[in-house]
């Protein structure tokens, strides 16, 4: 029994022996395998299968920024009667295309009722005032003159005239406790609630949207129409936040339709202080004219702005999602640092390269500190 045992003991000591010796060398070829996947400095021997290498070439302008977006009428004004009528016929026809002078009417809304007890609440005001006339003799003779030239210059279907400043705490008093100043201002307030029936343009120009027809009942929630002014238009467009400190107010920008049609010049007046949480862009604000633009019109450009440096197109495929592209310098590869000034379909404009260098296209199969061979012209 015991020349079993120590059969088995020496086994068991051999296998275990052999699993250690196993075990070091496969720990030692998985450590060495990492160290290939390092970004380090030093170089690497090259790999079988070499990177395309493709030379870039620069060109010095100015940075370019895609100006794309809607016209939009910088004065305009959706119309919304703000009492309850009906609409009458005016002297122009309330349509599209039908251009209004400033302070002309555009819309005008049946006040006949409205009309008539504002009458009648001035002539019960008129009744209030004449009662006090035999009191104001007695009491205050001195503003007696006053008092009559004010009250001989009121009447049912003229506007009420302010109360003068009589200039005495007693009179004023006595006129409080009578009234007179909570009717007067009960009228004025009905005087401006008369005015909102005639619904006047605030600013020359034409309808561009209209709703209602004479004969039909409107109210405060009901848009009739849209006036705009043909002569202000405004473009809003998008820039993104990395491209914002290069646009400023008054830069210039050429726009044109997608037809190329015709060709406006428009003005950065406005940039908006906050980015759009959602898409990280920034709107700008430009104003457009000349002859043939409409409200609605889609128009594009590049706004140019800054001094001129140096811009190379890369393929996307050669950008690295840190900003970095692969540089190959004396014969090895290295990280280089760029700045995205432009995206397109499949190409990235960036600054931070010279004419001349040489970077991998795609930077998906290269490492830092790679051998490369023969450089591809």
């Amino acid at each position: 029994m015991n020349k079993e045992k120590r059969k088995i003991l020496i086994l068991t000591a051999a296998i275990l022996v052999a699993i250690f010796v196993i075990g070091g060398i496969i720990l030692m070829q998985f450590s060495g395998t990492e160290e290939g996947f390092t970004d380090r400095a030093e170089p690497v021997a090259a790999a079988s299968h070499q990177p395309e290498i493709i030379t870039v070439q620069t060109s010095h302008q100015k940075n370019q920024i895609e100006i794309q977006g809607r016209v939009r009428a910088e004065n305009r004004l959706e119309l919304f009667p703000e009492v309850q009528a009906k609409v009458l016929p005016g002297k122009k026809p309330f349509r599209e295309g039908i251009a209004f002078d400033k302070g002309e009417t555009l819309l005008q809304l049946d006040d006949e009722e409205a009309r008539l007890q504002l009458y009648a609440s001035r002539s019960q005001f008129q009744t209030l005032a004449a009662s006090l006339l035999p009191d104001i003799r007695l009491d205050y003779p001195d503003l007696l003159n006053r008092y009559e030239e004010w009250y001989n210059s009121l009447h049912p279907e003229s506007t009420l005239p302010e109360i003068p400043n009589f200039e005495h705490r007693r009179m004023e008093r006595f006129l409080t406790s009578r009234g007179v100043y909570n009717s007067y201002y009960q009228i004025k307030s009905a005087e401006n609630r008369l005015e909102k029936f005639t619904i006047r343009a605030p600013f020359s120009g034409i309808l561009s949207v209209a709703k209602v027809e004479p004969g039909q009942s409107v109210g405060p929630q009901v848009h009739v129409g849209t006036l705009v002014d043909p002569k202000s238009y405004q473009l809003t467009a998008t820039v993104r936040q990395s491209q914002i400190r290069f646009v400023g107010i008054g830069d210039i920008v050429e726009l044109t339709d997608n037809h190329k049609s015709g060709s406006w010049t428009a003005s950065v007046t406005r940039l908006n202080p906050s980015v759009d949480v959602r898409s990280q862009t920034v709107e700008i604000y430009l104003d457009v004219g000349g002859n043939g633009i409409r409200e609605g019109m889609y128009l594009e450009g590049l706004l140019e702005s800054g001094e001129p440096v140096e811009i190379a197109e890369i393929p996307k495929s050669a950008l690295l999602r840190n900003g970095f592209v692969y540089a190959v310098m004396d014969g090895v590869t290295r990280q280089v640092p760029v700045q995205v000034t432009d995206v397109g379909h499949e190409t990235v404009w960036v600054t931070g390269l010279t004419d001349g260098d040489q970077i991998i296209r795609d930077a998906g199969v290269a490492i830092s500190g790679q051998l490369i061979g023969e450089r591809t012209p």
